[in-house]
């Protein structure tokens, strides 16, 4: 009997790829698939990454750099397939993800899938926080998840079409606003741990930074839209992940109400509430610095980690401090 497979389109936004789009591609043209096409979408790369793209059997989008959102809908509107997947130029996929993450679709009430997306590690602590931080969250989803993430995600291509496919103007997260779009529509997002993609290790401190940053600026456009789906309901977003933010912005503005206050008799309890914050800041970070030990074996790692977690804390508090004020600007 033959079998009954949707024809899909995988959809990969790509920028500045040339250290990472080889791999991907090696890995892509080797799926266990019958019918699948691959479209790159070149958003403007200034690097060597379209002459690799144009080595192999694959389709070339280009257009200028717009971002990340741009992209995606670039190679939405170019595909053809019933279902459109999506990866990161940064992944690879294993042999059996497409047949893996388009499974769910024989179910005519699930929108969208997304897989498990694993973050591999070398010798940097940051990458190992990512890691853990990414299975630790992956861990704790429902089979109906809020969000299709986007390095490793599917859509019916109709479905998303329906909805008005990605926004350009959402310079982050723009996965995540899609998705909830897809729920306030009337369908489901599965999550499919079998359908497994490989990322490279984020192992540089700075852009680890950057990254959180622009995850707590986004968030408060969500807030904004999407507010009881970004609060409530999405079950990506750890605990700490909606406690933190606001704890840490807390502490800067609190740090910079000291400096105001030198000097003056207001000083003391001013050092006294920073103080008692910093501590907090330290202990709910704690039991992710014992995690980073165990998981490691390096006792070193503790240090590293409580160092990165106040330096994401901080990235994250002065992200909702320029997001909310852009937000109340533009009201």
């Amino acid at each position: 009997m033959t079998e009954s497979l949707p024809t899909v389109s995988i959809v990969v936004p790509t920028y500045n790829a040339e250290a990472t789009i080889g791999p991907l591609l090696e890995s892509l043209i080797r799926l266990d698939y019958p019918s699948y096409e691959v479209i790159i979408a070149n958003d403007g790369s200034r690097d060597r990454t379209r002459e690799i793209v144009e080595r192999y059997p694959v389709q070339l989008r280009n257009g200028p750099n717009r971002g990340a959102s741009a992209a995606r809908d670039m190679g939405l509107r170019a595909a053809k397939g019933d279902i459109v997947a999506y990866v990161d130029s940064d992944v690879t996929v294993t042999p059996d993800w497409l047949r893996r993450i388009v499974a769910p679709f024989s179910d005519p009430t699930v929108g969208a899938t997304t897989g498990r997306t694993v973050f591999l590690r070398n010798e940097k602590a940051t990458s190992w926080m990512r890691s853990l931080d990414i299975e630790r969250r992956n861990a704790a989803r429902r089979t109906y998840t809020r969000l299709a993430n986007g390095p490793n995600s599917a859509f019916r291509r109709s479905l998303l079409l329906e909805v008005g496919g990605f926004d350009p103007s959402w310079y982050h997260a723009e996965d995540t606003e899609v998705s909830y779009r897809v729920w306030q529509r009337g369908y489901r997002i599965q999550y499919v741990p079998e359908a497994v993609v490989h990322h490279i290790p984020e192992d540089d401190w700075r852009r680890f930074y950057r990254k959180r940053y622009r995850d707590a600026k986004a968030f408060t456009r969500m807030l904004r839209k999407y507010s009881r789906s970004a609060i409530v309901e999405d079950d990506f977003v750890s605990l700490g992940m909606k406690v933190q933010p606001p704890m840490f912005l807390a502490l800067i503005a609190t740090a910079l109400v000291t400096v105001v206050l030198f000097l003056t008799p207001y000083a003391f309890a001013s050092l006294l509430v920073l103080a008692t914050l910093l501590v907090l800041a330290i202990v709910v970070n704690l039991p992710e610095a014992f995690a980073m030990v165990r998981a490691s074996g390096r006792i070193s790692y503790f240090f590293r980690s409580l160092g990165l977690s106040l330096l994401r804390g901080i990235a994250w508090g002065t992200g909702l401090a320029a997001g909310g004020l852009r937000q109340i600007t533009r009201a």
